[in-house]
Parts: C-alpha cells; sequence; structure tokens
C-alpha cells in the first residue's frame, strides 16, 4: 500500500439516525477513547466548502464517497483521500466543538460488517459465498468455521486491504473494520468459554494472492485455531490487532414477515 497511507488507518460502515433519516456512511474511527467515529464524507463536504468549492456536497462525493465500496473503486488515491479527510477531522477534535451529524456518538450509532454488500465474497477454495447474508459484530449465529482473515480488493486488481472473516450457516462473517494496507504484525486470537487459541499473521506471508475487483472478499485459508464445541450463549472473541469482534453462538433470530 502506498506509504503515503498511516499504518493502522481502518475504514468501516456505520448507521445512526440523521433526523427522519436513516444514515448510512463510510467511518473513520476518531482518537480521544470516546467512542465517536468521523463521516469523512461530511467531513470533506466541509473542507470543500471552506476552500471555497462552488459545490462542496458534489465534490466531496466523488472525492470521498459516502460507501466503503465506492470508494474502493476510486483506487489508492481514494484511500488517501479518505485519510486526508480523516486528518482533518483529528484536528477538528482536538479543538473541539465537532458536530454531533459530523461525528456521532457512541450509542447512537451501529458498526456494520465493513462491507455490507461486497461485490462478491469467495471462500479460500474459490467457493462463492452469499454477498447478501453478510454477519458482522454481534450477530448470533449456530456455528462458526475456523476464523480466518479475508483480503478485499481494491482498482487495478490490488488488494487495499485485510479484515476478520469467517464462514457460518447464516452467512459469511465479516469484521466491523477494513485494515487499509498490508496485514500488521501480531496474531488473530480466539477466545471463547475460557478458551484461548491464537495464530500469528504472518501466518500468510508469502501466499499467492488472486487478482480482486475494487470490493471483492477473498477468505485466506484458514490457520489451525482450536476451536471448541458451539455451547448455545457462550461467545466467541476474535481479535487482531486493528479489530475485535464479538459473536453469540445460538439460534439466529427469526424476523417476522408482513403477510
Amino acid at each position: 500500500m502506498d506509504k503515503k497511507l498511516s499504518q493502522g488507518f481502518s475504514l468501516g460502515t456505520a448507521v445512526w439516525q440523521d433526523g427522519y433519516m436513516e444514515r448510512r456512511a463510510l467511518v473513520a474511527r476518531l482518537h480521544g477513547g470516546d467512542g465517536r467515529v468521523a463521516d469523512l464524507n461530511r467531513f470533506e463536504r466541509v473542507r470543500q466548502a471552506r476552500l471555497g468549492e462552488g459545490r462542496p456536497d458534489a465534490m466531496a462525493d466523488a472525492l470521498v464517497p459516502p460507501s466503503l465500496r465506492q470508494l474502493l473503486e476510486t483506487g489508492k488515491l481514494g484511500l488517501q483521500r479518505a485519510e486526508q479527510a480523516f486528518q482533518y477531522a483529528e484536528k477538528w477534535r482536538k479543538k473541539g466543538g465537532i458536530p454531533d451529524a459530523l461525528a456521532p456518538v457512541a450509542g447512537s450509532y451501529a458498526l456494520l460488517p465493513c462491507l455490507p454488500r461486497p461485490v462478491s465474497i469467495r471462500a479460500s477454495d474459490g467457493r462463492p459465498l452469499d454477498r447478501l447474508r453478510v454477519r458482522g459484530h454481534g450477530s448470533t449465529i449456530p456455528a462458526l468455521s475456523e476464523p480466518t482473515v479475508a483480503i478485499v480488493g481494491g482498482a487495478k486488481g490490488e488488494v487495499a486491504g485485510c479484515c476478520i472473516a469467517a464462514e457460518s450457516q447464516s452467512g459469511p462473517v465479516l469484521g466491523t473494520w477494513l485494515h487499509i494496507g498490508p496485514l500488521p504484525e501480531g496474531e488473530l486470537a480466539i477466545e471463547t468459554s475460557g478458551h484461548r487459541s491464537a495464530a500469528p499473521l504472518d501466518t500468510w506471508t508469502g501466499l499467492v494472492l488472486p487478482a480482486l475487483m475494487p470490493g471483492e472478499v477473498f477468505l485466506l485459508p484458514a490457520p489451525k485455531l482450536r476451536l471448541p464445541r458451539p455451547v448455545p450463549g457462550a461467545r466467541l472473541v476474535i481479535q487482531t490487532p486493528f479489530d475485535r469482534l464479538e459473536i453469540e453462538y445460538g439460534p439466529e433470530p427469526v424476523h417476522p414477515v408482513l403477510q
């Protein structure tokens, strides 16, 4: 990944109530420890307006679109622009006074899988997985295959970043945060019912990766983690240096269908 991008930069997707409307947008975690996230598209709109751009909203939508999938289509330059918007948000945070419309507070938003609707998603053996049934943090599922890491495609067949991933009977599971760039140092660890197992992230060093379309997800071969038999009600934690994903074992919730 381009050296101009900071190490540890992560992007995700959040949803919250914005007046009478629901907003789903590209976000990044603000520093400060208060749980706020930055709506990067809206910060870019403000930045463009202050630069004197005549159509700041349209320009921001083109430079830093509100969708992570759309951003990945813009390539490295788009990711650099997203980080520029994030740095602008960080400077504002240090000064204070960020409106909630630009940075919703903890408890007012829900974090979705980093790519709620990927272009496609494939298992390590090439099998297509259901991209319309992606699960994320806080999901309740009957069982889970061995957790792993997935790579996510950017422009020109390049790898944009990586995220936590796994397969389940309810659909593929993706982590909350897409880590931009190559895999960092550290480990992929699981914890459940007092049991812990881990594998180093350099497990996949030297692996030949397939060419991916922007927004396409490919699960890497799962490391040999010792995953206990699922116990209903038990919580499984999957953790990396860039994300922490929690899943609860149990029957998948039944959603009522209007007749």
